[in-house]
């Protein structure tokens, strides 16, 4: 029984993340997606670098755990690397990650190299980007990497998909424990014209036979490890074996707090005919753990790359899930929870609903993977820091070999002292205005608090910052082009470096002056407009406005408490001599800061 306990998904070290796969078949442009959003309150979000280069033999690189900050161990350097920003190459090649807990058994956490396990899943993620220019060749170089230094994290969930190819990926990943070195691992290729969704649950169950590369792939003793260990009852080639079920089965914090963001995903945007959510609602809930989802659908209709990021802001709106309603949603309608995911009243446990779009993530991106283009321009990350709801995007092109130093985070992975010691502004402890992380946040905290009153105006910022990103993009794109047609590859990879660092600066300077707008518009809780008539302030201050729902639920709870009593008629208040007037004063409401 205690070997299938889960490791906590949801707190801890490890990221709770969620994922979208998009293949190009699926695709408004015609060209593969990756979404992902990395969820931690515990990283300060910015884009991690690593430069192109050529190693001498017998040089080594450092690892350093990824949720940790630890440092694992060393490994060889390959001969040449690929120059990696953020979780793109500049061979057109992006990875993503949810991690799924998993055995407990089978955990690789906290160790290193004394324990044979040098790699964790950030780290892995990263190295292989150095080394792999397609989807299928990562997933052959993860299974080596781990098998020669040990793998020293939870169960994981990898997004792949490149330019080159136009494939996409999914791959579930799980250490051996103390058993033996190496990872257990399947891989599936989604399928042309589908999309597909993970949020730190399993979801490929059964898989056999695995006997097209074009299709799947697996590590050679998935199954036979099970077998030797307990986990399964059955045949190497039994097609009946499931992956989830032996190495993460399903349950309720799994289904309500993980594949539900995945059912709200398919919710949204799959045909009815590939994804029924009335009928996997229960899956959802967490009241029927055997009504698993399909591992991938069909959308009915092809995705854009402002849908995703819609996706992956979910709050499950107009659902059955839908925390936008309840006491604790506040007279501003908000998704958000402050108090965990789980809560106590007399003996019971109830729960706040896991969103996608959630308020702790450390960073998220979008990736086109463009075909046809140079492959330093065909992964095309759009990246923002913390909440993908309401922060900036900017494009980075794989190819790029900076960013805007509020974005930048060298090779320091989030740690803080690695930051320091680069001279990077910020951390998750130390406030600067020079962190687009921070920067984000500030705004972010204004619509939290604000929602009905400040995300109109964030929306509607981010829309217009989009669209002038998007033409420098075109500029730089077409520039950068020329330049590669004409034989001059350093000219292009300099003008998507600066294309880069110029969208870097512009969002942070749009979202620092939107901070102070919201922090002007609504200070002290009141709503100040413009109005040059006005001598003082050259303003107006009024209260905010709520729901009719809202002062139904103040009525019920308080009963007359609040309630104004009528205006008693002149002359009768007991006591108020004969000769009293019965002239109007002024309202109290009136007067300067009684009521503003």
């Amino acid at each position: 029984m205690s070997i299938r306990l889960l490791l906590p998904l949801l707190f801890g070290t490890a990221r709770a993340c969620s994922n979208i796969i998009v293949t190009g078949g699926a695709s408004a442009d015609g060209n593969p997606m990756v979404g992902y959003n990395a969820d931690s309150a515990a990283l300060h979000g910015a884009v991690s670098h690593w430069p192109h280069g050529h190693h001498a033999k017998g040089a080594v690189r450092e690892v350093f755990s990824w949720d940790l900050g630890i440092k694992l161990g060393e490994i060889p350097e390959a001969a040449e690397t690929y120059n990696v920003i953020g979780n793109a190459n500049c061979q057109g090649l992006v990875i993503g990650e949810t991690t799924l807990g998993g055995l407990a058994e089978l955990s690789n956490v906290g160790k290193d190299w004394r324990n044979g396990t040098i790699l964790d899943y950030g780290q892995l993620i990263y190295i292989t980007l150095q080394r792999a220019a397609t989807a299928r060749e990562a997933i052959k170089v993860m299974h080596a990497l781990t098998a020669a230094y040990g793998y020293a994290s939870d169960m994981e969930g990898f997004s792949l998909s490149d330019a080159t190819t136009g494939e996409a990926w999914y791959m579930e990943l799980i250490g051996k424990g103390g058993f033996e070195k190496g990872a257990l691992w399947v891989a599936l290729r989604v399928p042309e014209g589908h999309i597909m969704a993970h949020a730190n649950q399993a979801r490929i169950t059964r898989f056999l036979p695995c006997d097209d590369e074009k299709a799947c792939l697996m590590a050679p003793d998935v199954v036979s490890f099970a077998i030797a260990h307990g986990y399964f009852h059955g045949e190497a080639d039994d097609p009946s074996f499931s992956f989830s079920d032996v190495y993460d089965p399903v349950t309720f914090e799994g289904a309500r707090f993980c594949e539900a963001r995945v059912w709200s995903v398919f919710s949204a945007v799959a045909d009815p005919a590939s994804f029924d959510a009335a009928a996997h609602l229960d899956y959802a809930q967490g009241r029927n753990l055997t009504n698993r989802m399909p591992l991938f659908v069909k959308p009915k209709a092809k995705l854009t790359r402002a849908q995703v990021h819609s996706l992956l802001s979910l709050h499950y709106e107009d659902s059955w899930l839908s925390p936008y309603a309840d006491v604790g949603a506040g007279a501003e309608h908000s998704p958000y929870r402050w108090n965990g995911l789980t809560w106590e009243y007399e003996g019971k446990t109830y729960v706040n609903e896991r969103v996608v779009g959630t308020q702790y993530t450390a960073w998220h991106w979008v990736a086109q993977l463009r075909r046809g283009v140079p492959k330093p321009m065909g992964a095309l990350q759009w990246w923002g820091a913390d909440d993908h709801t309401w922060a900036p995007k900017i494009p980075l092109h794989g190819g790029a070999s900076a960013v805007h130093s509020s974005y930048d985070d060298a090779d320091c992975t989030a740690r803080a002292a690695c930051r320091r010691a680069h001279g990077l502004q910020g951390n998750v402890r130390e406030f600067s205005l020079h962190s687009a992380w921070w920067v984000a946040n500030l705004v972010a905290d204004q619509v939290y608090a604000k929602a009905d009153r400040a995300a109109p105006l964030v929306r509607k910022a981010r829309a217009e910052l989009d669209a002038a990103l998007t033409a420098a993009l075109v500029d730089a794109d077409d520039k950068a082009a020329r330049a590669f047609a004409a034989g001059d590859a350093k000219g292009a990879l300099a003008t998507l470096t600066d294309h880069a660092v110029a969208a870097g600066a512009a969002a942070t300077a749009r979202w620092t002056a939107l901070w102070q707008e919201l922090l002007v518009s609504f200070l002290d809780g009141r709503v100040t407009a413009a109005n040059p008539k006005e001598p003082v302030c050259e303003c107006t201050k009024e209260s905010a406005t709520f729901s009719e729902a809202w002062k139904a639920k103040v009525v019920a709870d308080t009963g007359d408490h609040y309630l104004q009593p009528p205006a008693p008629p002149p002359g009768a208040l007991a006591g108020q001599p004969t000769w009293f007037h019965a002239k109007p004063t002024r309202s109290k409401l009136s007067i300067p800061g009684v009521a503003h």
